[in-house]
């Protein structure tokens, strides 16, 4: 483990995109899938949206930090190197559009290039970033079945696997199956997934033609001799976690598999599953508190929204007074999708958020705990006092409490991906 705080590099506060996009763009491009279901030309100019102008850094504990087990949802070890992109236009616009999120979530000085961002970033590094940048304690690593726009599915499950055998207990993986597969391979991958210890599945609802720019194949949840067969074949193996992508590349009726309504039958029919709506929040509020209200297996995964804690606060509010009002927040879930953003922020304003005044919410202290690990922790059946008690003696806390927080992106910043000595 590192034992100096390299000092990086101030980078400037503007870093040009290589295409414009408008925010609804933005929105339905984020995801290998949303960007090749949206058709229609760029738009002339590109909204800035830029974090608050009071956020800054500190090596010193945010006062609130002791006080929450952190488990983040959804990250991610993106290989964004120009020769894994299968389909270049394609990825192209997939990593445009994360960069893009990267700008509007990361202060000027600690904002990354696009050349410190589009490249292989390694495990270590992402261990690193994740636990001697910022409060986080646990990561769900997501590996990604994105294989149409990159070789490697853009988060490889070689990584996925790595991560989850070298650091148990601050790792948990969803390993990443192509759902629109042939059966009797996804099954096989299953087996595989299983055997090198992936505590859950995540998988995408559609395929794409990146050349034609078409979907190619769609599934649903719910398709009885297609998909129901694959999770009973989960259940067979053990997997009791299914995290889908969902909602992003939503634009109605000509995108359906991004739609939510395929779980009724699904979570009815495999009620010992609990399937993770990813990128809960992002849209169909109302539809989604319905489902979860109907589906006691079905949860919130907020990667995406999390980040408007940053850049866009009335509509967290909003999606919030939802969540506040409408939903049982044990089933509401902290994502980041770091490092596109870096945790530090994204953790340390939900810590300090509060409903707006005059609203009559209230969030308290048990409900923030629920949200940011306490509802992952219960799933994955962990003992969070037990667990704090051997990460407290592990190299990353150990280096924390002897330094403080390092920079974030400190080391990308300052040298590219190779870890300090």
């Amino acid at each position: 483990m590192p034992e100096t705080n390299p000092v990086a590099a101030t980078i400037p506060a503007s870093e040009p995109l290589t295409g414009a996009l408008s925010r609804r763009e933005a929105m339905l491009l984020m995801g290998a899938a949303g960007a090749a279901a949206c058709s229609g030309p760029a738009v002339a100019q590109a909204p800035e949206f830029a974090p608050y102008d009071s956020l800054g850094w500190s090596p010193k504990p945010h006062p609130d930090a002791g006080r929450y087990f952190v488990i983040d949802g959804v990250a991610h070890c993106y290989n964004h190197a120009p020769e894994n992109r299968r389909i270049r236009r394609a990825a192209g616009n997939t990593l445009d559009t994360s960069y893009a999120y990267h700008r509007w979530s990361t202060p000027a000085r600690w904002r990354l290039s696009a050349g410190q961002y589009n490249r292989d970033w390694q495990p270590e590094e992402v261990m690193d970033l994740m636990f001697l940048e910022s409060h986080t304690d646990m990561i769900v690593m997501h590996s990604t079945p994105l294989y149409a726009s990159f070789f490697d599915g853009l988060v490889s499950n070689e990584k996925g696997a790595y991560l989850k055998n070298r650091y148990p207990d601050r790792v948990l993986w969803y390993g990443a199956i192509d759902l629109v597969d042939d059966p009797r391979l996804v099954m096989a991958k299953i087996d595989q997934l299983v055997q090198q210890g992936a505590d859950g599945i995540k998988t995408y609802p559609v395929g794409v033609n990146q050349i034609t720019n078409q979907v190619g194949g769609t599934i649903r949840l719910d398709e009885e001799k297609r998909t129901f067969p694959i999770f009973e074949h989960m259940q067979k193996r053990g997997v009791r976690h299914v995290a889908v992508h969902k909602l992003v590349g939503f634009t109605g009726p000509e995108t359906p598999a991004f739609g939510i309504d395929d779980f009724y039958r699904a979570a009815a029919a495999f009620p010992e599953l609990t399937f993770h709506l990813v990128h809960a929040g992002w849209l169909m509020m109302e539809e989604t508190a319905e489902l979860m209200r109907a589906r006691p297996n079905v949860t919130a995964v907020l990667e995406g929204p999390m980040l408007w804690t940053i850049y866009d606060r009335p509509a967290f509010d909003r999606m919030m007074a939802v969540m506040l009002t409408k939903m049982d927040l044990d089933r509401v879930i902290y994502a980041s999708t770091s490092p596109n953003q870096h945790p530090y922020w994204i953790v340390n304003q939900f810590f300090d958020w509060q409903p707006p005044e005059g609203s009559g919410l209230k969030i308290s202290v048990a409900d923030k705990a629920k949200i940011l690990g306490g509802n992952l922790a219960r799933y994955h059946g962990i003992d969070v006092a037990a667990r704090r008690e051997r990460l407290a003696k592990d190299a990353f806390s150990t280096w924390q409490a002897r330094h403080g927080l390092r920079e974030p992106y400190s080391v990308q910043r300052a040298s590219g991906p190779s870890r300090p000595a």
